[in-house]
């Protein structure tokens, strides 16, 4: 009997040789150089708080300019005296020092000059009287906490300061002379009241009434093309049960910030939002310095000033942000809001009108349907035109989700009657990151290209200037995922840079996102809080 012939054994693979075969993956990153801010007269700096102190705000020269900021207060009695304490402040120089705990005590802590420059005064900063004089302080009297406490849930309580505030508000605007601006300043305990939903009782969403649901029932199958043979919302005896009353909490508040916000453009006076902590500073805010540049940076440019301009953006270029909120009155229906700004800064809102969403687009984020892709971007080359006197030659659009071909096809075709040409840059965040050799974070302006179309670029991290990474974790980048258009990926990165210097509720450094869509989620939310009777506001500032 003959054996049975055995298996030969495969070779062991050599690892070292397999491995040698195998090409790693090569990247290759640029550093862009970091944008330059305009002051005034013209000078070139980095640094907003370093351009401010010594040159002051780009439009100290410009004709019509405000030489004076009228400013209204609203608030209680002690806040009053509070705001009008830190007007007086900072008119003298305010050192960089904060509060910190140090065995359970809290002591004044100076922060590094080099990271945290003083403020050196408001008229030495931006050449402007600031006037807060009687004649504009509305008072919100001295029961308020009380008042709020005595309603027990939690929206109403929201609507009813909000309330409170917009009757002071119209009295200052019906003044002979209004202010530029308004604060609008409270306590520590209003905020507790207001502005943490989590710890207070919500007004939950009530039954659908028989009548409700028909009604829905009904607009479900008029969307899919269904006709009824008898229309039961048209038969004279229909009615919401609850109608006035559902009515009634579709007009109330639940975010007392963007209630006020939307509420307020109506006067046409933009207004700034203060609490205590902001005058009196603590262990979790920052040094009085940072929040005196901060404060009054806002203040100016919402008051109709320019602090700076930026260097690197294209002067005939209109920059567009696109995102999406949900209408308060219907969770069905999505808006399209667009934030174009010029390269001067200037900000316009707008929105378009509210869709569905195909029941077949299955993705996690809404798009827009041709026609209406193509209507929002002709009304912000209307704005466009209107607000600088001439149209764009090229225009850019941010968006933080994928293009759908209906979204690319009706963008392009409206650009394309507007403009002569246009890159279309879509925002994402697969978690990719890179890191530096050593402990220091990758420097802010680096780039690294991953296809000819998809790059990630750090608009946070290491600043050469200031000698550290003004931040507080390990930096992340911003993923450019598609982009459509005739302009180099450089030149895309470069601009999402300079548009990250243009954020004028802030005198950082540098915001993580251009400005396109920096405040895309807080604008959206305003604008489903706003009011049917209310034409929302244009301007950027009424939304800051």
């Amino acid at each position: 009997m003959s054996k049975p012939k055995q298996k030969q054994k495969k070779p062991r693979p050599d690892a070292r040789a397999f491995l040698a075969q195998i090409r790693p993956v090569e990247f290759h990153a640029i550093h862009l150089r970091e944008p330059r801010l305009v002051f005034g007269g013209g000078i070139q700096e980095v640094d907003p708080k370093t351009g401010l102190a010594l040159h002051g705000p780009f439009d100290i020269r410009e004709p019509g300019r405000h030489s004076s900021v009228r400013v209204g207060i609203v608030g209680t009695g002690a806040m009053i005296d509070a705001t009008l304490a830190w007007v007086e402040r900072c008119r003298l120089q305010v050192p960089a020092v904060r509060l910190a705990r140090e065995e359970n005590q809290i002591v004044p802590r100076p922060m590094d000059p080099s990271g945290y420059p003083p403020f050196p005064g408001l008229k030495s900063v931006f050449e402007a009287d600031f006037i807060a004089d009687r004649q504009m302080i509305q008072s919100l009297g001295g029961s308020l906490e009380a008042e709020l406490r005595r309603i027990p849930i939690f929206e109403p309580r929201i609507t009813r300061l909000v309330d409170l505030i917009i009757d002071r508000l119209r009295v200052l605007a019906e003044q002979t002379v209004p202010p530029d601006i308004v604060i609008c300043a409270l306590p520590t305990e209003i905020r507790k009241l207001c502005t943490t939903p989590s710890r207070h009782t919500r007004r939950g969403r009530a039954p659908l009434t028989i009548a409700e649901a028909l009604r829905r029932a009904v607009a479900s199958e008029r969307a899919m093309g269904q006709v009824t043979l008898f229309d039961p919302t048209t038969f004279p005896n229909f009615k919401l049960d609850n109608q006035a009353k559902e009515e009634q909490e579709l007009e109330e508040q639940s975010v007392f910030h963007h209630g006020l916000k939307a509420r307020a453009m109506q006067f046409g006076i933009p207004t700034q939002l203060a609490w205590q902590s902001t005058f009196e500073g603590g262990t979790s805010v920052e040094d009085q310095a940072t929040r005196a540049w901060n404060f009054w940076t806002a203040v100016y440019y919402k008051a109709g000033g320019v602090p700076w301009h930026v260097q690197g953006l294209d002067r005939t270029t209109c920059y567009v942000g696109i995102s999406f909120y949900k209408d308060k009155r219907d969770q069905a229906l999505h808006s399209c809001m667009a934030q174009a700004f010029s390269a001067s800064g200037e900000g316009l809102v707008l929105r378009s009108e509210p869709f569905r969403r195909d029941p077949q687009d299955l993705s996690r984020t809404p798009h827009l349907p041709k026609p209406l892709a193509g209507d929002l971007m002709a009304r912000v080359l209307k704005a466009y035109r209107d607000h600088t006197g001439q149209p764009p030659g090229r225009v850019v659009v941010h968006k933080w989700q994928r293009y759908t071909q209906d979204e690319h096809d009706g963008l392009r075709d409206a650009i394309g009657t507007g403009a002569s040409s246009c890159d279309l840059v879509a925002f994402g965040d697969r978690g990719i990151r890179f890191f530096r050799t050593g402990m220091e974070p990758p420097l802010r302006g680096t780039m690294i290209p991953l296809s000819p179309t998809n790059a990630l670029l750090y608009t946070r991290g290491y600043v050469h200037y200031l000698g550290e990474y003004p931040g507080m974790r390990v930096p992340r980048p911003i993923e450019i995922v598609e982009h459509y258009g005739d302009s180099s990926l450089t030149k895309v990165c470069e601009e999402v840079l300079a548009l990250s210097k243009l954020d004028w509720n802030t005198a950082a450094f540098a915001s993580k996102d251009p400005i396109t869509t920096a405040f895309a989620s807080d604008v959206g939310h305003i604008l489903a809080e706003l009011p049917a009777s209310v034409v929302p506001r244009p301007q950027y500032r009424f939304y800051m």
